[in-house]
């Protein structure tokens, strides 16, 4: 199955995010932190979520046949 342009975009998005938790839950490595943050507010612009949700990381996609097909934005 071909991995498609918004596929990869998620699953970039959602493993920034697993290490912003994985390193806040460690407690150290705040530049890194910065760094993952900045990652993903930018990301998760270009897919277009809205600023409320990048801030409070409220993610959501709709799948269908194994693919991203639709970025939930409200």
């Amino acid at each position: 199955m071909k991995i498609t342009p918004l596929d990869r975009q998620w699953q970039q998005l959602m493993a920034l995010c697993e290490s912003e938790v994985s390193l806040r839950a460690k407690g150290h490595q705040a530049r890194l932190l910065r760094l993952i943050a900045s990652d993903i507010e930018r990301l998760a612009g270009e897919m277009g979520f809205s600023a409320r949700l990048i801030a409070t990381r409220e993610f959501r996609a709709e799948r269908a046949a194994g693919h991203i097909v639709r970025i939930v934005t409200d």
